[in-house]
């Protein structure tokens, strides 16, 4: 697989930047973290679970395409790489037998939103939860533990498989 960058296509006529077939836009992440800053609480928990589910599908396209790519780069690395790239922080991913751990550092959601009593990173929560899914190999729960917002520091998000229903 190439690197990010070289992955990468942008058109300054067309307005456009790809990878592949998915578009991507850069923001202000106080631009897009302000929004729900403005929200009444009820709508900012149901907005945030609303963004959370969105980067877990449609990121997940990219986890999958990804995945499908192969190459040498494992594919927590190449998440890891573009991650960084696309300026969501620094990541750090471990994986054990039923649990992926991510930390990041400069989270850009924590960031642009500011102190908030509850974690804001819903799209990394997103994006994870693909990850997560796909190197665990079956369904998983994604909590964000700690948020920058709350306490500073990094993020950290637990992924854990789920236990299949009891008969």
């Amino acid at each position: 697989m190439n690197t990010f960058w070289e992955r990468i296509v942008t058109d300054t006529v067309a307005g456009t930047i790809f990878d592949s077939d998915r578009r991507y836009i850069m923001m202000r992440p106080d631009v897009l973290m302000g929004m729900f800053r403005n929200l009444p609480e009820e709508s900012r928990v149901l907005a945030m679970a609303a963004l959370a589910a969105s980067a877990r599908e449609h990121g997940g396209k990219s986890v999958d395409a990804y995945r499908q790519a192969g190459g040498k780069t494992p594919l927590a690395q190449t998440m890891v790489d573009g991650a960084a790239a696309f300026g969501w922080g620094r990541w750090t991913v471990a994986s054990r037998a039923h649990e992926v751990e991510l930390d990041v550092v400069d989270s850009p959601f924590a960031a642009g939103h500011g102190p908030s009593a509850t974690p804001v990173c819903a799209p990394i929560a997103g994006i994870f939860h693909s990850l997560a899914r796909t190197l665990l190999e079956r369904d998983i729960e994604v909590t964000e533990v700690r948020c920058a917002a709350q306490h500073g520091g990094a993020c950290r998000f637990v992924a854990r498989a789920v236990a299949p229903e009891q008969a």
